[in-house]
């Protein structure tokens, strides 16, 4: 009997690349568009108002430029008022209105897009432990996890905005003090996504937790990075796999910018259902004692 330790992609990559496979016919698909319907219908909605957003954003800036060459910088008093009535006018509402408006689509856009990942997290987990599992077995798995898997996140994401931003905060006060900080503001900035991308490592089990175990919210903080303590480097490595391949993605441009919005979204909702399969992989490598490392079907 071996330890419970989680293997190299490699070993999971052939079953959690049939994203199209669940052993009720008809769901994944439907999932599927769905996931497509929401990645791409939401950018198609949100892109005038984007568009609107550049244009005031730019107007923003060319007015706070000519503040700065103004001259009034020189005199304290003279700037801040100008910043102040730039703060009131007209210009900065609209773009704060449509700040909002994009804020809120995004957020509509992820809130569903986690729901329904989550719900074939679950269905993956009821194929791969049972053999006669169902759309019921799905739906009973779906529910019962929701309230906890909902209070969690939201729980989760907020402490994660504020850590970031208070500590962003209090740095670039310093650096108001210490001009020196700047830098160090900057270069933190920059490492955002990485310390991100830590953070996902350290969590990654703590949405399947609550399809698998009775835990609450409370508890799956500890019970979730427990779980991932002893195999983060490899957790690291695997899910890195996912972030280059929705690099690789990015890059994909054709003539047309729609058809490029469209082939894209495409692809990203196949690897979001690529990265559950090989959470679910994982989390069982993880958690039942095998007499040998998990291999491909």
């Amino acid at each position: 009997m071996k330890a419970n330790r989680i293997g190299h992609f490699f070993i999971y990559f052939k079953r959690m690349m049939k994203f199209h496979d669940l052993k009720a016919k008809g769901v994944p698909q439907v999932i599927f568009v769905l996931l497509l319907a929401i990645s791409f219908g939401f950018i198609i909605a949100i892109k005038p108002v984007i568009m609107d957003y550049t244009i005031y954003l730019q107007q923003f800036y060319n007015t706070y430029m000519d503040i700065l060459s103004s001259g009034s910088n020189s005199d304290p008093s003279a700037f801040f008022g100008s910043i102040l009535e730039l703060q009131n006018s007209n210009l900065f509402s609209q773009l704060m209105s449509v700040s909002m408006k994009i804020l809120g689509v995004v957020t509509l856009q992820q809130i569903l897009l986690m729901l329904l990942s989550f719900f074939y997290l679950g269905a993956y987990l009821c194929d791969l432990e049972s053999e006669g599992s169902s759309l019921s077995c799905y739906i009973r798995k779906f529910t019962k996890a929701l309230p906890r898997f909902i209070g969690f996140n939201l729980i989760f994401y907020l402490a994660v905005i504020i850590i970031f931003a208070v500590g962003l905060f209090l740095l670039a006060m310093a650096s108001v003090v210490l001009p020196v900080l700047y830098l160090a503001l900057s270069f933190i900035t920059f490492l955002l996504p990485a310390g991100w991308f830590i953070i996902q490592v350290i969590f990654i089990f703590k949405d399947i937790t609550f399809l698998d175990t009775g835990v609450s919210i409370w508890r799956n903080f500890r019970l979730s990075m427990q779980l991932s303590a002893g195999n983060r480097m490899i957790i690291a490595k695997n899910i890195f796999f996912i972030v280059f391949l929705n690099f690789l993605i990015r890059m994909f441009t054709v003539e047309s910018q729609l058809v490029s919005l469209f082939i894209i979204s495409f692809l990203e909702v196949i690897i979001l259902l690529i990265k559950q399969r090989l959470i679910a992989l994982m989390y069982l490598s993880r958690t039942r004692r095998i007499k040998e490392p998990p291999i491909a079907d």
